[in-house]
C-alpha cells in the first residue's frame, strides 16, 4: 500500500485551503494544514509563534497517514525550498508518491484575496489571518523565482493551477 503526498505551493491568498477542501473529498484525502495545527498547539490558527510546533505536530500527522498507505493533502504555503525537501523527506520515508499543485495567482489578486480576510487581532497572541502586504509579496517573489527549479526538486507531479475568477478577484 503506496501512499501519495500532495503539497500545495502558493503565496497567502492563493486559494491553497479552498483548492484543499474542493479535491480533499474527491481523492480521499486527509488534509494536514498549519492553520489548523497552529490551533490545536496554541490559542488560535493566526499564532505564527506557534508555527514551529504546528510544523512538528502536521509532519507526524503526515508521516503517520502516509505509512498507512494513505493520500494526505498539505494545506501549507510550501514557498521555500527546505520546507519543501522535507516534505519530499517525508514521503520518501513511506515511498510514498508526490505531487505538487502550485497556485500562483497573479500578485494583485493574491493582495485582494488577503486584504478581504478578517482584521480581527486574537486577544491572546495579537494575531490575525490577514497576512502582511510585504510577507505575501516576498513568498509570491520566492515562489516565482524557484518555479523553473521545481521538476529538480523531485517531485513525481507537478501542477500548476490558476484559480478561477482571477481576473474578478484583482479587481474587488
Amino acid at each position: 500500500m503506496t501512499g501519495l503526498l500532495i503539497a500545495t505551493i502558493g503565496p497567502p491568498g492563493a486559494g491553497k485551503t479552498t483548492w484543499a477542501r474542493c479535491w480533499a473529498a474527491g481523492l480521499g484525502a486527509r488534509v494536514v494544514g498549519l492553520d489548523a495545527w497552529r490551533s490545536r498547539v496554541s490559542c488560535c490558527s493566526a499564532d505564527q509563534g506557534a508555527t514551529p510546533r504546528a510544523v512538528q505536530g502536521a509532519l507526524q500527522e503526515a508521516r503517520e497517514a502516509l505509512a498507512g498507505g494513505s493520500t494526505v493533502l498539505w494545506d501549507a504555503t510550501s514557498a521555500r525550498v527546505r520546507d519543501r525537501a522535507a516534505l519530499l523527506d517525508l514521503a520518501a520515508e513511506s515511498g510514498a508518491a508526490t505531487a505538487a499543485v502550485v497556485l500562483l495567482p497573479p500578485l494583485p489578486v493574491a493582495h485582494a484575496r488577503n486584504a478581504a480576510r478578517s482584521r480581527w487581532a486574537c486577544g491572546r497572541c495579537g494575531g490575525t489571518r490577514r497576512v502582511p502586504s510585504r510577507v505575501v509579496a516576498a513568498l509570491h517573489r520566492e515562489i516565482t523565482r524557484d518555479l523553473p527549479a521545481l521538476p529538480g526538486e523531485g517531485w513525481d507531479l507537478i501542477h500548476h493551477h490558476l484559480p478561477a475568477n482571477t481576473e474578478t478577484r484583482a479587481a474587488a
